[in-house]
């Protein structure tokens, strides 16, 4: 963590109130072959919960899979703030996103058109969230996963109203116009947070990070070309920033938490 990033983190814990937004996957969690086989890394979620119990402090775990595995791989309780495919699911129905009923078919007739694909690329699984269905090629080798994930695109693309979303071995194919931008925005406005801290690695983290307001701090995990202010090598370095946050934050209200 460079010197920037810090100070960043010292003026962002002066503030009266704050939401701390953190990415699941590729953030706290390293990427694995099995979606559902990964774990946070040591100290991501128990300095997660000593921030959230912190005065003017909002914590919320910002992830595209659905509310539930996140929730089960998290092991998150109140007050953290879970925001589940990409804002269309929340634990706070303040910033939750229903399906309308032109959504909900334009997600029954991609679900049906997706069964001809996985006929033709019997290794490709699917992930079928509340707003979006996933292709997700990890373990898959090239040219296979690639030939898929380009027959996936261009399914969509006969499909109105469908946002196709590459990532990190994945396809998103959304019918909603749900985004963890817009949602931290929602969930920053209902707890009334002055300030945002958001860190995430992938594309949609980026869009996320197009959202954010002057004065509000955005942190790419990982390489790659980015829109975010700063940037943190791992997932052990996310750890880091947010235990210096919790710190400053700790002596500007006076005290740890219990």
């Amino acid at each position: 963590m460079d010197d920037r990033l810090r100070a960043a983190l010292d003026d962002l814990a002066r503030h009266e109130t704050l939401l701390v937004g953190v990415d699941f996957d590729g953030t706290l969690a390293p990427l694995g072959d099995e979606p559902m086989d990964v774990a946070p890394v040591p100290g991501a979620m128990p300095v997660l919960r000593e921030l959230a119990d912190l005065a003017g402090v909002t914590v919320a775990l910002v992830s595209g899979r659905a509310l539930a595995p996140l929730r089960q791989l998290t092991g998150a309780t109140d007050p953290l703030v879970l925001i589940g495919s990409h804002g269309a699911e929340s634990s706070l129905s303040t910033v939750s996103h229903a399906l309308t009923d032109e959504e909900r078919a334009r997600y029954d007739a991609l679900d049906e058109a997706l069964e001809g694909l996985l006929h033709r690329h019997p290794e490709v699984r699917v992930e079928r969230k509340p707003s979006a269905l996933v292709l997700h090629t990890r373990g898959v080798g090239e040219p296979a996963a690639r030939a898929a994930l380009d027959a996936g695109a261009e399914l969509a693309s006969g499909h109105a109203g469908v946002t196709v979303t590459p990532g990190k071995d994945v396809l998103e194919l959304a019918v909603s116009e749900a985004g963890k931008g817009p949602a931290l925005l929602d969930l920053a406005a209902a707890v009334g947070a002055e300030t945002i801290l958001y860190a995430g690695d992938d594309v949609t983290d980026e869009r996320a990070f197009a959202h954010l307001r002057a004065g509000d701090v955005s942190v790419k995990v990982g390489d790659g070309e980015t829109a975010a202010a700063h940037r943190l090598a791992d997932e052990p370095a996310v750890v880091e920033m947010l235990e210096h946050l919790r710190d400053r934050r700790s002596t500007h209200v006076g005290g740890r938490p219990t």
